[in-house]
């Protein structure tokens, strides 16, 4: 799924967080033309992806990089930007610190583990404009995954920022995200309901309700398609 939002024709691709390589792997072996980066912080998982590139024969191909997220990703060398595996607050810092995203036109294909909300708010008050989410179920788990590219965002409710604006692609995965995103939020609703009594208890109360009520006006409306 992640292959399908990368262009074969785009200049170069960093993989940031690579661990094992497979994507820049998979993308040599498939005929990638463009300039090939891997990054990751630790490098015992860069030891590993640089034994599966040599063993691939694929060693000159893909540049490994040792480094925090973009920290020393060379702004010219690519234009499209994986990150994929980590959680959304690390997904915004890796952002917020490669200014250079701001300066030209770079495609983001994230795929955040959890608190996607706070990516997609990243990018919609950041000046980039997602074009295309999926969801992705393996076992019980659904994970988002989007692309986004710099433009004008439409306006996003609150419960859009959680669950996306999504509604082509298989309608089943996509209500039982939004049910489970419904069940997240309930228990915290009623969490907050029995434990807590002072005035900004109250007020996030309120707050989680609006989100509750969005979640299931925009689960009726997926069901109605």
């Amino acid at each position: 799924m992640l292959l399908q939002m990368i262009s074969m024709e785009s200049a170069g691709l960093v993989d940031v967080g690579t661990d094992h390589g497979m994507l820049p792997i998979a993308l040599a072996q498939q005929g990638y033309a463009g300039n090939l980066l891997a990054t990751d912080i630790n490098e015992a998982p860069l030891r590993n992806a640089r034994s599966n590139a040599a063993d691939l024969g694929l060693s000159e191909r893909i540049r490994f990089l040792k480094c925090d997220g973009l920290d020393d990703c060379p702004p010219d060398a690519v234009d499209t930007i994986v990150i994929a595996g980590l959680g959304g607050d690390t997904i915004c810092s890796i952002l917020d610190r490669a200014e250079w995203l701001f300066d030209s036109s770079y495609t983001l294909i994230l795929q955040p583990m959890q608190r996607a909300e706070v990516v997609r708010y990243w990018l919609v008050h950041n000046g980039f404009l997602i074009d295309r989410e999926n969801l992705v179920q393996e076992n019980q788990r659904i994970f988002q995954m989007f692309r986004a590219i710099p433009g004008e965002s439409p306006a996003y409710l609150d419960a859009e920022y959680i669950c996306g604006k999504q509604t082509a692609g298989d309608r089943g995965v996509i209500l039982r995200h939004i049910e489970q995103e419904i069940d997240v939020i309930t228990k915290k609703t009623t969490g907050i309901g029995l434990t807590n009594k002072t005035p900004d208890s109250a007020s996030t109360l309120a707050f989680y309700r609006h989100i509750l009520q969005e979640l299931e006006d925009y689960r009726d409306h997926v069901r109605s398609l």
